[in-house]
Order: C-alpha cells, then structure tokens, then sequence
C-alpha cells in the first residue's frame, strides 16, 4: 500500500486507505490491479530472476518513477552481470536502484584505506588537489581521480586528497 500511495502522491499508507473510505471503494481491485502492474513490469525489465538481490526492494516506489523510461532489458541484464562481479560494489541489493537513477550510494562502493588516504596526503603535501589550499588530514577526505563509473578503482593510485568542501562540490564528475 505504500506503493500505491506513493503514486497518488499520498505519503502513507494511511491516507490512501482515508481516501479509499472516503470514495467508498468497494474492494481492493485497485490495488491488485497496480500490484500486477508493478510485477509485470519488474519481469519485463528484469528477466533474471535473483533472489537474494531482488526480495524486498521498494519495486512499486521504482516503478512509479521509471516505468516510462527508455530501458532496456539486455543491456540492465549486462550491466547487473558486471555489477555482481565488481569488487568495489559492496551493495549488490543497490544495484537495480543505481542501474534505475543512477546514483552510485546504492551500490555502497569501497572507500578508501586509512594507509591509501594517508598516501595520498603525503604525496599531495596536504595540499587539496581542488582548491590548492594546505588542509589537515582529518579535514580532507580520499576522492577517486577517475570516477568509479568511468572505470576507476578504489587503490592508492586513482586517490587523491580533497578538502570536504571541493569533494562536495566534485560529487561523482
């Protein structure tokens, strides 16, 4: 029901059962009828059934905001594939969301060491590789130079230190 409230812009479930009253809906027919949809839906878009990754993600939230989308099934499928083997990937349950919108916090990548932090720190001098100004360590934090989703990997070399500020500012550009 959450779902289906989300997608009357309602923000409970309650407020949709309030309104259901209100309208005297007779039966869930609604509701079953979304719920079909949604499932239909998640099958086309993601043929291979994983069990362990796929129970419990908010499914009806995720069609509510890309059913429309341009999506296709054998590139998702190929991307997962890839995704699942990724090391640096330690969310793998995050990896419809991210394929989805795109944002790499589901995927919960491998940050950085302490030692790879502190590496790079020294190498850089303190020196923030954004704003070039002198930072202490614990005022900076390690940022990928090459992009996770461009094909960097989280070791001592693709490191560099940035003040909190620009790393911010940087995001996953």
């Amino acid at each position: 029901m959450k779902w289906i409230a989300d997608r009357n812009g309602l923000t409970s479930p309650e407020l949709y059962m309030d309104a259901q009253k209100r309208n005297h809906t007779p039966d869930a027919a609604e509701l079953w009828k979304y719920f079909e949809a949604v499932f239909a839906w998640v099958n086309e878009i993601f043929s291979n059934f994983r069990p362990k990754l796929m129970k419990g993600l908010a499914w009806g939230i995720f069609y509510n905001k890309h059913k429309d989308d341009a999506l296709n099934p054998a590139d998702l499928e190929e991307k997962i594939k890839w995704l699942i083997l990724d090391k640096e990937v330690t969310n793998r349950r995050g990896i419809y969301e991210y394929l989805l919108d795109g944002e790499e916090k589901h995927l919960s990548l491998r940050t950085f060491d302490d030692d790879q932090k502190q590496e790079a720190y020294d190498r850089q001098a303190g020196i923030c590789a954004g704003c070039g100004k002198h930072f202490e360590i614990k005022e900076m934090e390690g940022d990928h130079i090459t992009a996770w989703s461009a094909g960097g990997k989280t070791t001592s070399e693709n490191c560099q230190m940035l003040c909190k500020a620009c790393n911010r500012r940087k995001g996953s550009r």
